[in-house]
């Protein structure tokens, strides 16, 4: 019988107690934990000694290139990335692992099972993401300030597993996060010498609310559904926003910084 493949699982952190003991019990067996940390201040570190996970201790760089450094920490080819809110369901660590032993693809998308004011959102389509990789076949790409991608040469593959994922859980948390990242892609495209469009200010919320709601079928998870549409669609608005502020700002001479406090 063929040997099975080494897997390290890598996940950057910061104040990620509330869920890291799950998070790392979902993954045991794995030859090696890489846990990046940037500074947490409550059980993140113990709950990661309590795992035999390596520990690194790196100052933020940036959700990119903080990945990027986390991955290249690890020892094996193959690779599993998880967020610290970010749990596999029971049994998927060995399913993944006898799925690349199999070794004709260098890559595996799963899809995030979002746990949103308590419980899933039945019946809407989960977003996939590449999560399962071989480090020597994959590059993320760090001029990204958020929304960090990952590039995996192909062939890759769709497992069906459902990550369950908390970051979205309140809808507090969840607006408090989106309006981090709204900030973080306004920037992003100001770089990219992105111009603020009015049309997408006054159109982009209810694109994406038909989008959220109707295409990924968010109806079907009755009104907590309706609401994560319409938080969803106002991140995409806010971001426009935020362009359009930062551009308004810059031709009235008015110091951009005054937008970000």
């Amino acid at each position: 019988m063929a040997q099975l493949p080494k897997i390290s699982v890598y996940l950057i952190t910061k104040n990620e107690g509330r869920h890291l003991d799950e998070v790392l019990a979902s993954v045991a067996g794995a030859d090696e934990i890489v846990l990046v940390d940037s500074g947490s201040t409550d059980n993140t570190l113990a709950v990661a000694e309590q795992h035999s996970a390596r520990i690194i201790h790196q100052p933020w760089l940036g959700y990119a290139r903080q990945k990027a450094y986390a991955l290249e920490q690890c020892q094996n080819d193959w690779v599993i990335n998880l967020d610290g809110d970010e749990v596999l369901p029971q049994g998927a660590f060995e399913e993944i692992r006898q799925r690349i032993a199999q070794d004709d693809v260098n890559g595996l998308y799963l899809a995030h099972d979002d746990i949103f004011m308590g419980h899933s959102l039945p019946g809407h389509r989960h977003h996939r993401f590449r999560r399962v990789y071989r480090k020597s076949k994959a590059k993320w790409n760090t001029s990204l300030k958020v929304h960090e991608h990952i590039e995996v040469e192909p062939p890759l593959a769709h497992l069906p597993i459902d990550v369950k994922h908390y970051g979205y859980d309140s809808a507090h948390g969840y607006m408090d996060k989106l309006n981090k990242y709204s900030l973080l892609k306004a920037k992003q495209r100001e770089e990219q010498g992105r111009s603020c469009s009015l049309a997408r200010v006054l159109l982009i919320f209810p694109l994406m609310f038909i989008k959220f709601y109707f295409i990924r079928r968010m109806f079907l998870a009755g009104w907590r559904g309706f609401i994560k549409a319409n938080i969803d669609a106002f991140h995409f608005f806010l971001t426009e926003a935020k362009l359009y502020e930062r551009q308004h700002r810059r031709k009235r001479g008015d110091p951009v910084e005054k937008s970000e406090r």
